[in-house]
């Protein structure tokens, strides 16, 4: 009865340790197609581009306002007025 146990906590235990070892390999399950590889390196082209063409742009703007930057945020009570009740009819007679 002992030996039965230790090894069913022990298998438990064996199977509990490996769960997180198993990688998830979900790149077999997905092929693109074949219009993917000219779409894929066009979109790495472009965005290799944008990042280069706006680098000077980014090296002399100022540093971002801290948040919440002026003029942006909830309006100022009053400029909205309150929500409408809800309608339940009249009262009855």
């Amino acid at each position: 009865m002992t030996v039965k146990r230790i090894a069913t906590a022990a298998a438990v235990a064996l199977a509990m340790a490996a769960v997180p070892t198993a990688p998830a390999l979900a790149w077999h399950h997905h092929r693109g197609g074949p219009f993917f590889l000219p779409f894929a390196i066009a979109g790495a082209v472009v965005g290799t581009a944008a990042a280069i063409a706006t680098a000077p742009l980014a090296a002399v703007a100022p540093p971002p306002a801290p948040y919440p930057a002026y003029g942006y945020g909830p309006p100022p009570y009053g400029y909205y007025g309150p929500p409408p009740g809800y309608y339940y009819g009249p009262p009855p007679r």
